[in-house]
């Protein structure tokens, strides 16, 4: 039995290899907390900056109308002329 007892890790040095391995994981969820709050506040800032640009196209889109109204008529026929063939097929 002693034998046994020689070839098993003692309980203290398990015990230990425990509390690092407990250390790592808090240390690696800590760094995943921070990493997923880096990457919420990017993708926050690039829709902010996608929403931006649509609101200025839009802009630009009803300027062009404004200051050129038939022609934009005409081009909105074209293109539902354009859109009604391909849809057709």
């Amino acid at each position: 039995m002693a034998g046994k007892d020689a070839e098993m890790p003692s309980y203290q040095a398990l015990g230990e290899d425990i509390d690092e391995i407990a250390k790592h994981l808090a240390t690696l969820r800590h760094d995943l907390d921070a990493l997923t709050g880096q990457i919420k506040r990017t993708g926050d800032h690039q829709l902010e900056r996608a929403q931006d640009a649509a609101g200025e196209a839009v802009r630009a889109v009803e300027d062009a109308v404004r200051k050129n109204p038939v022609s934009s008529l005409g081009i909105a026929l074209g293109l539902g002329f354009l859109v009604g063939i391909v849809l057709r097929r």
